[in-house]
């Protein structure tokens, strides 16, 4: 594997995880998305013309749209965020018990987002993604990545509130 895409997947294998998740629904396919573009990516060789994280976000949410396309089964309703929180390799059923209520209220809030402000959420707030990278990944205008992620806040907010929960 090249350097770069060592490096990327090192630090943000946990956000490239859950924006998996966000599009496909499902751990074990979230994972798999992950995978099959990091391989694309070793495949075509070469550093991509542009900012390297993008481009990696991109892959990945790519992979897993793909994926989506290829299964002919909606996605299963109970899944949700959890995995954005506690990664799949550092699983720990003693850790997601200790997860706190808003925590659960948080992630559930999360997962009903629309796709679109969902994975806005995940790319800025997981993955650590600027605007511009975000945009350049979902090859949307900066000036809508931004209204999403806001939008986003917005809903988050107001269902914290309305459990009666500070964020």
């Amino acid at each position: 594997m090249k350097h770069w895409l060592e490096d990327i997947y090192r630090d943000h294998r946990r956000g490239l995880f859950g924006l998996a998740l966000s599009v496909v629904r499902e751990a074990a396919a979230a994972e798999d998305a992950v995978h099959e573009a990091f391989a694309r990516m070793v495949k075509q060789g070469g550093s991509p013309g542009g900012d390297p994280l993008a481009y990696a976000y991109k892959a990945v949410r790519n992979a897993a749209i793909d994926q989506t396309r290829r299964r002919e089964a909606r996605p299963k309703p109970t899944d949700n965020a959890a995995s954005l929180f506690v990664s799949p390799i550092e699983d720990d059923p003693a850790a997601q018990a200790e997860l706190s209520e808003t925590q659960q209220m948080l992630m559930q809030a999360v997962d009903n987002l629309p796709p679109d402000e969902r994975e806005a959420v995940v790319m800025r707030s997981f993955g650590g993604l600027s605007f511009k990278q975000i945009a350049e990944a979902t090859g949307q205008p900066l000036s809508t990545v931004s209204s999403q992620y806001q939008r986003a806040l917005g809903k988050l907010r107001q269902k914290l509130e309305a459990s009666h929960v500070k964020a």
